[in-house]
């Protein structure tokens, strides 16, 4: 809750800056000081083209002077052209983000509360690259956003106990989905769109998503067997992939197959390195306004969502440098045999 007297920044780009400027007004209506920071998207790719990734990657003092003196911080995402930072080379992409791991760690000190605002991604040019109609991504987004957390956290809750306690999780869909994979002792981590004291102890947590909601868990990284048949979008590495189909044996993703995307997933796959086929986590989703919208499939209501690869970000130990997901909505999902979710709901 925004605190009169209390410094906000709110970073946005071009297309989100009606959303940022309905920030900046709310902020000075509650008593709070606004900064706006804007970042224009042409001038980014211009400074990408010309080689300039150090200035992009590394902020000036003043920024972080700004950072330190925040109470509040209101990030809506970008650059917008998602599909174009996907195809950077990894060298590149890692110099553009290269003052993340400072910025953290100044607002962890700093006791910074932070947001990252979904809505940014929505965008005329982002609903064609996906493939889904702007106005109902639109609509939907808006809508998931103004859900309250606290509606979530009993489901939440329920989710988490059976994933604390469980030993074996067994996922079924009648599209032909039957995974089995094992719990490792791994903390499960809530993700509904709040910060408070706890969260803000974990890696990245000072920042959380708006819209959000899920409980997800780091698994074992050496079992897995059975068969994953996806049949919501996976906006994993920045392009739809549909269709998805991974087949795992002994702990190991040996088949996999894609309807839509799936070159963009074979030049992940190449550059990925060990342990881009063990198992990574499971995750539930709980939002029951979800069913189209890209980036959101893992919050969906009864959406169960497994992936492969690095897992160190969800509580585990993988370090992978790929990671990937599938999620199938509408299944059945058991924890050491007993039903945790079913037909979309959490029971």
């Amino acid at each position: 809750m925004l605190k009169p007297g209390e410094n906000v920044t709110i970073e946005t780009y071009p297309t989100a800056l009606p959303w940022a400027l309905g920030f900046v007004r709310e902020a000075r209506r509650l008593g709070a000081r606004p900064l706006l920071h804007y970042e224009d998207e042409d001038s980014y790719w211009a400074a990408v083209d010309e080689g300039r990734f150090d200035l992009l990657g590394q902020p000036g003092r003043h920024e972080w002077a700004a950072l330190e003196n925040t109470d509040v911080y209101v990030y809506f995402w970008g650059p917008e052209d998602r599909a174009r930072r996907e195809r950077l080379p990894a060298v590149t992409a890692d110099r553009l983000v290269a003052f993340n791991p400072k910025w953290y760690r100044v607002a962890g000190r700093h006791r910074v509360r932070g947001v990252r605002m979904g809505i940014a991604h929505v965008t005329p040019l982002a609903a064609r690259q996906w493939g889904v109609p702007f106005g109902a991504w639109q609509k939907e987004v808006v809508r998931s956003t103004m859900l309250d957390p606290a509606d979530l956290v009993a489901d939440a809750k329920k989710v988490r106990r059976a994933f604390e306690r469980g030993r074996e999780v067994r996922i079924r869909h009648p599209n032909g989905t039957d995974l089995a994979l094992a719990l490792a002792g791994h903390t499960p981590l809530l993700s509904l769109g709040r910060t408070t004291p706890a969260t803000r102890r974990q890696a990245f947590g000072s920042m959380a998503n708006a819209p959000d909601g899920s409980v997800y868990v780091a698994v074992d990284a050496t079992t897995a067997d059975g068969a994953l048949v996806s049949n919501r979008l996976s906006s994993r590495l920045g392009v739809p992939v549909r269709g998805g189909q991974w087949t795992f044996r002994r702990g190991h993703l040996v088949r996999q197959r894609y309807s839509e995307g799936a070159g963009a997933m074979r030049r992940a796959w190449r550059s990925a390195g060990r342990y881009r086929d063990r198992p990574a986590m499971v995750e539930v989703g709980l939002d029951p306004t979800v069913r189209i919208a890209p980036g959101l499939e893992e919050n969906e209501r009864g959406s169960v969502t497994v992936g492969i690869g690095g897992n160190a970000g969800f509580g585990g130990t993988t370090p992978a440098r790929l990671y990937m997901h599938l999620s199938v909505a509408g299944a059945e999902l058991s924890v050491d045999g007993r039903v945790l979710v079913r037909g979309g709901r959490v029971v």
